[in-house]
């Protein structure tokens, strides 16, 4: 049997698309570049300094506050004695220097009592026999290897993943209350990628498949050139013999070449089934009746669907009110 199929026509815009979109997301949300980490002493130190900036400012000039908001924004994480980096947020105190409700002596007072609260913080520190066990374990073969490097595809993927979560971040910041599960969100939309994909595939390899049938059946009849009576005649003889499928087959390939010889559409091999609805969509009547008579054939002949004798008769009795389109106009 000969195949043609033009697969890789209709699937290829598809995939460029894709490639497109994802690299248009790539470049709009890039991940936002690493900052260094302010060392703890020097934090606190920076926190005293807007303190006093604004303790010395006058009610009316906010260039002290302005400065302050810069200050905090631009401190995204910090370093812990231990050498720890730890993210820390100051988007309240961001809200309260850009309140302008609040005078300086109160964001000031904040201040104050939030640079006290780090006496109350807990020196986070082991102790030496527990980091000594650790170390000892840490020491065993198991543990002393080199972390596999991400491919390509991996290292592709955690971009994607982190520019979307990072365009969600930006329409629902962590303090706006909405929380989106962003990891379903990802495999969700890789599932309806997925399936988009293949639906497309699939829906042009089935729809490209035509010209086989017709290519086959000619080799069946030894390459005699089909006709629309020949096609019936082998139909008629199959179904009799109870193959219903390939009887389908002829009939809707006479059928075709019939409506080819009352000029309601022109037959060609390497036409889809679309293609022929598409030429006959300015005769409704016509085109609703070969919709009907090309899904089954579809369903039968690619999707080897089974079908009764019962079945195989209303499918003739449609190809026959078919090919009558010519005597009712």
């Amino acid at each position: 049997m000969r195949l043609r199929v033009r697969y890789g026509r209709s699937v290829q815009p598809f995939i460029i698309l894709a490639i497109f979109m994802a690299a248009i997301l790539l470049a709009w949300v890039r991940p936002a570049a690493a900052q260094s980490a302010m060392p703890l002493d020097d934090y606190w130190e920076t926190i005293a300094q807007i303190r006093d900036a604004l303790n010395e400012a006058n009610e009316d000039d906010n260039r002290a506050r302005e400065t302050a908001v810069t200050t905090l924004s631009n401190i995204t994480q910090i370093e812990l004695a231990d050498g720890r980096i730890q993210p820390i947020n100051h988007t309240f105190l961001i809200r309260q220097l850009e309140n302008e409700n609040m005078s300086h002596e109160e964001v000031a007072t904040l201040l104050i009592t939030y640079r006290s609260s780090r006496l109350g913080w807990p020196d986070p520190s082991l102790p030496i026999v527990d980091k000594a066990a650790l170390d000892n374990v840490l020491s065993q073969p198991a543990f002393n290897y080199a972390p596999e490097e991400p491919n390509f595809l991996q290292r592709l993927w955690q971009d994607i993943r982190q520019s979307i979560q990072d365009f969600f971040l930006r329409l629902f910041p962590e303090d706006s209350g909405v929380n989106l599960p962003i990891n379903n969100l990802l495999v969700i939309l890789a599932v309806v990628l997925i399936i988009g994909a293949l639906a497309y595939a699939l829906r042009g390899l089935i729809g490209d498949l035509t010209a086989d049938a017709a290519m086959s059946a000619e080799d069946e009849l030894s390459g005699e050139p089909l006709t629309a009576e020949l096609a019936l005649q082998k139909a008629q003889e199959l179904s009799t013999g109870g193959d219903y499928r390939t009887a389908v087959r002829y009939l809707y390939l006479s059928s075709l070449l019939l409506l080819e010889e009352r000029g309601l559409l022109r037959y060609d091999r390497s036409l889809t089934n679309r293609e022929y609805l598409r030429s006959v969509a300015h005769r409704p009547e016509l085109a609703t009746i070969l919709r009907e008579v090309i899904e089954v054939f579809d369903r039968v002949w690619y999707g080897f669907q089974s079908l009764s004798a019962s079945e195989y008769d209303t499918y003739a009795q449609r190809v026959a009110t078919l090919k009558q389109q010519k005597e009712t106009r």
